[in-house]
């Protein structure tokens, strides 16, 4: 086999041959690499949208982000479409057995275009993904004429125990790297390792040499398999479940014995709740005001418009909650929710008044309206408008 169609797995080459399961593996590591760029300008775009609408039209935003992000994200996008050309050309060798120029060319141009779909209109940015899904997806399903003749290598199964148990599969099988998990596990990469840990668990148990033949390892791997499957997907959801409604039942046990046993009929825990509850409002709001058809909170118009939109919607339905603790702390006969409170409370300027956030929904908005209705309705709810004042 000449040095073209050799085979070559790293991450990055221009010449050889790649298998679907090497490839596969390379890609994981590329979308570890591409959060590093593309979280910079996520984490921009969630602080500028204004609205929820806004977030179809991140390019809007992003170009108008500052230089140096936008050199980063710009500067991060060559590189993973250079290293990605470079895995799409070594699969397309393997696929054709043989180098085909015109076909390697074509393939890479338009990745690479649609890779910087983040310049790009939504409607348009949303094809290209389509596009570029496409590409991969094929890449990965077709069968390489080359690597398709290799013989079988268990290695290269994927193991569902290291998967799903990372960290204490490794524990078991002397497979350190997989410590990384309690890192990574919480950040955005912590799903994506757990894929790799899937894609490299055979190869790292098979290193410890505990197990002489192939059939005793793959049965190991299988028992261990539905073991930690069977811990991932069942026993520790019911275990956090349990903790949950242990720690929710105590609390509400305890508020209700407190207000039958308290002079006033007031719970000392939910009085604790609400005063820091209160406190913590605080830190936001000047003041406010409860009337019988209006929550007013008044803030720093400086402070308002320093705010991103998730920021805004996070402190208005804080507002809510503050307004329907205090609503049930006057009435004994009515409870009032965060959901009830909501479309009355309202946002003002603290130095002039003026109206800088509500959740509005339209009086005449149909009872039974589709789905399609209330996520329309529900994403133009949340209404912020800038101070005039500040």
């Amino acid at each position: 086999m000449s040095d073209k169609l050799s085979f070559n797995g790293g991450l990055i080459g221009f010449k050889g041959i790649i298998g679907r399961w090497d490839f596969c593996l390379n890609l994981i590591y590329l979308c570890m690499i591409n959060l590093l760029f593309s979280g910079a300008a996520s984490a921009y775009i969630m602080a500028h949208a204004e609205s929820l609408t806004e977030f179809f039209n991140v390019n809007t935003i992003f170009l108008q982000a500052p230089l140096l992000l936008k050199l980063w994200v710009l500067g991060g996008n060559i590189f993973i479409v250079c290293v990605g050309i470079s895995l799409i050309i070594r699969r397309l060798n393997d696929i054709n057995a043989k180098v085909n120029t015109t076909a390697n060319i074509i393939v890479s141009v338009l990745y690479a275009v649609v890779s910087f779909r983040i310049l790009f209109p939504f409607l348009i940015s949303s094809v290209m993904f389509l596009i570029n899904a496409v590409i991969f997806l094929f890449l990965i399903v077709k069968k390489g004429k080359i690597t398709g003749e290799y013989p079988y290598d268990y290695r290269k199964e994927f193991n569902w125990g290291a998967f799903f148990g990372t960290w204490l599969w490794g524990l078991f099988n002397n497979a350190y790297k997989t410590l990384w998990m309690l890192i990574l596990g919480l950040t955005p990469w912590g799903f994506l390792y757990s894929l790799v840990c899937g894609f490299k668990g055979n190869k790292w148990a098979s290193e410890n040499g505990k197990l002489k033949t192939v059939e005793d390892f793959k049965q190991s791997q299988e028992n261990q398999a539905v073991v930690f499957t069977v811990l991932a997907l069942f026993v520790l959801p019911f275990v956090y479940f349990l903790i949950v409604t242990v720690f929710v039942l105590t609390f509400t046990f305890s508020a209700i014995n407190e207000t039958k046993t308290s002079p006033d009929g007031k719970s000392n825990t939910m009085q604790k709740l609400e005063s820091a509850l209160n406190s913590f409002g605080s830190l936001y709001f000047e003041s406010y005001e409860i009337t019988s058809d209006e929550n007013k909170f008044y803030i720093l118009p400086e402070d308002w418009k320093s705010y991103s939109f998730s920021d805004k919607k996070d402190i208005l339905d804080m507002a809510a909650t503050m307004a329907a603790t205090a609503r049930n702390k006057k009435s004994s006969g009515h409870y009032s929710t965060k959901a009830k409170e909501l479309p009355r409370t309202k946002i003002y300027n603290s130095k002039n008044g003026e109206l800088l956030g509500e959740f509005y929904m339209p009086e005449n908005f149909p009872a039974k309206a589709g789905i399609k209705d209330v996520i329309k309705a529900s994403m133009t709810a949340y209404k912020f408008y800038n101070p005039t004042v500040e």
